[in-house]
């Protein structure tokens, strides 16, 4: 191979990696574009939180529809996941502290198993309703791409504010007294 043909094969090479890049790039952008959330919150378009049914460690199903007229938390979480340890027990501290206000607090696990589920729940003192989504159905239907993510759904049915990442008490309690 002379010097101009590896040279050409150099710039050739070079642009296919570029290209590559650039369609990458455009390929994991556009994922995020179809994900409802990403861009815009529900409440600006005014679209209902999907309905969805729960088998609860407990044994009972939570229906989603069943709680409509009330202001509801929705946290996806896992046991691996470190900041969703970190903020278990604000999540559970102000569950405690809204109940009685009325706010219905539903912890979702993914990405897990039901036993290293139902550890993280006793370890962390959880009371509040917990299930595993086995199935990813209602992770996909809410077009979740990341844990943790807590959803604060108004009374009406509609998501008022989502937050991807560890939540604090003081967050929680600023978003809830919105939908109060």
């Amino acid at each position: 191979m002379n010097a101009k043909s590896y040279k050409l094969l150099i710039i050739l090479a070079s642009a296919g990696l570029v290209l590559a890049l650039v369609v990458t790039g455009l390929l994991l952008t556009q994922g995020d574009a179809k994900n409802e959330f990403s861009s815009k919150s529900s409440a600006e378009t005014k679209e209902p939180v999907p309905n969805f049914t729960l088998l609860l460690i407990d044994g009972k199903n939570f229906n989603l529809s069943d709680y409509k007229g009330k202001p509801i938390l929705i946290n996806f979480f896992a046991s691996w996941c470190l900041p969703c340890r970190e903020e278990m027990p604000a999540l559970e501290k102000i569950a405690h502290e809204y109940k009685p206000k009325g706010v219905v607090f539903l912890g979702i696990a993914i990405d897990d198993t039901e036993e290293k589920m139902k550890n993280f729940i006793a370890k962390y003192g959880v009371t509040f309703p917990v299930g595993l989504d086995k199935t990813a159905a209602i992770q996909k239907s809410f077009g979740l791409y990341g844990i943790p993510t807590t959803y604060f759904i108004d009374k009406r049915g509609i998501i008022n504010y989502f937050h991807s990442g560890s939540v604090t008490e003081e967050l929680l309690q600023h978003e809830l007294d919105k939908l109060l």
